[in-house]
């Protein structure tokens, strides 16, 4: 199919395809109006991190690695049981959508819900979550180290006081307190480095990134408390010393507070070194915890995301159209009618000699004589079928033309009257003869009586001249009356004798016979000299065309050529205007001579 094919096809369907349109967006206009409207909150976060010195990085992993951590965080369900505790709502993880604005460390929080403000407050509690879980997740990592230090520095505190206290008065028992005080400290580090060395003894040989980071840290703590504890040994042995018996004497007290005083300076060496522990470990901290930054807050939606009526609408008429022109192309492939008169000729190999427009669906006109609906196109169509017919009875040497069709209702009874016609204003003399012994229609359509007619002539041997009828200066004989003998009196020898003496005194005879599928219309095709096949556009069956056009084969017809009726009247304006202009007297005799192309 060419493409002209397919838009003359839409031109005839045009109504299908603004009916498939319009309910296409009837329904998504209606289908927008009962969805439930679905706010979206968005808000943006900015991850980030410090870099230590020395090049060691507590996690191990890149930037974009670094937030597609927390993109996955963010849907986990303990910080969405906490976000539905706190605003006291269910949340549902799919209305929930994390991406990350592309290249860069920011990530994009939108969340859907049937209400704006519900939709603000869950974007918002997110982010806030968000960032009080970085800090607990980060913050639990140093903790205990931290309180240990913290104790320790209170401990060695308490120590400086007591020294300073001893240097100012010395006592003996003082001395064996803080003695027993630095024994038990020392023990306590000795068991902590113990357990630190067992820990790093269990580290595989093979490490992977994380467990390379935390085996680093514990090497720091192992160093720093090993640190701490050649000062607590210094410590202790001057406190033993200052406990020993030595020989009395004056310079006693002042050998004590020298001893005192320098423990008192190895205690304020190991309290600087904790306080510079403690700080090292709360920059560690810090530089290791990323930072999570808010940096755009969600703002109560104004109006929802959807449904969006006007585009909802466009799309439903646009896939109503999309449908309705699928359904007239599955409509055109599955209708084997005839369709066209390049069909006709590529199917049945028979030329198209005239081509009959659509007339007028109101006009029902059943009276010849009051035909006077009929219009200037169907003139001019009748007019050119005329020339053409006229043109191959003249090649052929022939006066004889049967009117027939494949079926019922294809407009052979309209086609053949208003040819002859047709030749009658061309000023040829012309006989139309009702062969349709049946079901006769032509005396119904000129308004004739048919009490006689053909077959009282082949039945009775009456003469023609005392039964035929003229209307409109055509010679008319009707059927007559009805009979269940007609095969046997159409194929009888007073046809053939019927035949030849009109021969002798018409022009032209035409025929008006029943579809090509009744009996009489076979008998009737061998007797006369052409055929002239009538094919109703868009109703003909191509098969039951081609299968009657084989039978008229078989007889040895001569098929002169198809009259395609009912065609759309697409070109037959320009004629309908022109005519229109001219005088009406002559026009209106000429209209009262056609009859309206119909069945």
């Amino acid at each position: 199919m060419e493409l002209k094919d397919v838009i003359s096809l839409y031109r005839r369907w045009i109504w299908l395809l603004i009916a498939g349109t319009l309910l296409g967006l009837a329904s998504g206009f209606f289908a927008s109006k009962m969805q439930t409207p679905i706010y979206e909150a968005s808000a943006k976060v900015l991850v980030t991190r410090s870099r230590q010195q020395g090049g060691t990085d507590v996690l191990s992993i890149s930037d974009q690695q670094l937030v597609l951590t927390y993109l996955q965080l963010l849907k986990t369900r303990p910080i969405l049981n906490e976000v539905e505790s706190r605003l006291s709502t269910k949340i549902d993880a799919d209305n929930i959508t994390v991406d990350i604005v592309a290249d860069t460390q920011i990530i994009q929080i939108k969340v859907e819900n049937k209400g704006a403000e519900q939709a603000f407050a869950i974007a918002n509690s997110l982010v806030q979550i968000l960032i009080e879980q970085n800090e607990t997740l980060y913050a639990g990592r140093y903790s205990a180290y931290e309180e240990g230090l913290n104790s320790q520095i209170t401990q060695v505190q308490k120590q400086i006081s007591t020294l300073q206290g001893q240097i100012t008065q010395i006592n003996q028992a003082n001395v064996e307190e803080q003695l027993n005080l630095v024994t038990q400290q020392t023990a306590d580090l000795q068991a902590e480095i113990s357990n630190l060395e067992k820990d790093i003894a269990k580290f595989p040989s093979i490490l992977s990134t994380v467990d390379r980071a935390r085996l680093t840290e514990k090497h720091n703590q192992l160093d720093q408390l090993r640190s701490l504890l050649t000062l607590y040994q210094q410590i202790k042995t001057n406190l033993t010393y200052i406990g020993k018996p030595v020989q009395a004497g004056s310079g006693l007290d002042d050998l004590k507070v020298t001893s005192l005083q320098s423990t008192l300076n190895l205690y304020q060496q190991l309290y600087l070194s904790l306080l510079n522990n403690l700080t090292a470990m709360k920059l560690a901290r810090v530089q290791s915890t990323p930072t999570v930054s808010p940096i755009e807050e969600a703002v109560i939606p104004k109006r929802p995301i959807r449904p969006v009526p006007l585009l909802y609408t466009a799309l439903a008429g646009l896939v109503g159209l999309v449908v309705a022109a699928g359904a007239i192309l599955l409509i055109d492939y599955l209708d084997d009618t005839i369709k066209s008169s390049r069909k006709i000729q590529h199917v049945l190999g028979v030329p198209v000699i005239g081509e009959i427009v659509e007339t007028i669906p109101n006009n029902k006109v059943r009276n010849f004589r009051s035909a006077d609906h009929s219009t200037s196109s169907l003139l001019n169509a009748f007019g050119i079928l005329r020339i053409n017919v006229s043109r191959l009875v003249t090649e052929k040497s022939l006066k004889t033309i049967l009117i027939t069709s494949p079926s019922l209702g294809e407009g052979k009874t309209t086609i053949a009257t208003n040819l002859a016609s047709a030749f009658v204003r061309s000023g040829q003399k012309v006989i139309l003869i009702d062969g349709d012994l049946y079901h006769p229609t032509l005396h119904s359509r000129l308004g004739l009586d048919n009490q006689k007619g053909l077959t009282e002539i082949l039945a009775k041997n009456l003469d023609w001249e005392d039964v035929k009828r003229d209307f409109g200066g055509i010679t008319i004989l009707t059927s007559g009356a009805q009979t269940s003998t007609s095969a046997v009196l159409l194929e009888s020898d007073g046809m053939t004798k019927l035949l030849d003496q009109l021969e002798k005194q018409f022009d032209l005879i035409i025929v008006d016979s029943p579809p090509l599928f009744v009996e009489d219309s076979l008998i009737m095709a061998s007797k006369v000299g052409g055929i002239l096949l009538v094919v109703r556009q868009g109703g003909t069956i191509t098969a039951s065309a081609r299968a009657m056009l084989d039978q008229l084969n078989l007889v040895g017809a001569s098929v002169l050529g198809v009259a395609l009726n009912r065609v759309p009247r697409a070109d037959t304006y320009y004629f309908d205007g022109y005519y229109h202009d001219k005088q009406n007297g002559k026009l209106e005799e000429q209209r009262k001579n056609v009859v309206t192309a119909q069945s």
